[in-house]
């Protein structure tokens, strides 16, 4: 992904079907600096990462991720889920600097 810092994208299938499961990623457009690096002037770049995302279905967590600075730049989670009923997929990624970026998918179930 390319953009700006905190565009997320959340992918489900095309078809969904009531309690199936389905394969869910989401996606963020971050830097996720090590604080290991440098610019080009020489100077180090301070650690700016994601570290806690949380995965809301409907008014349910279903997921919570602490993650490091070792993630690459752009971070995805993919994950599976039992799709019981018509809701939305929050997720709410938050970073080292207090950054809160959040992104929503409707599950709507497919006609039979």
């Amino acid at each position: 992904m390319s953009g700006d810092t905190g565009e997320g994208k959340i992918l489900l299938p095309a078809t969904i079907k009531r309690d199936a499961v389905i394969n869910i990623r989401a996606l963020l457009s971050h830097p996720m600096l090590t604080g290991m690096s440098r610019d080009q002037t020489g100077i180090p770049s301070p650690a700016y990462f994601v570290n806690d995302v949380v995965v809301m279905y409907g008014d349910e967590r279903v997921a919570h991720f602490e993650w490091t600075s070792g993630i690459s730049r752009d971070p995805f989670v993919g994950f599976s889920l039992l799709a019981t009923k018509e809701a939305a997929v929050t997720v709410t990624w938050k970073d080292n600097k207090g950054g809160v970026y959040t992104q929503s998918a409707d599950i709507r179930f497919s006609a039979a």
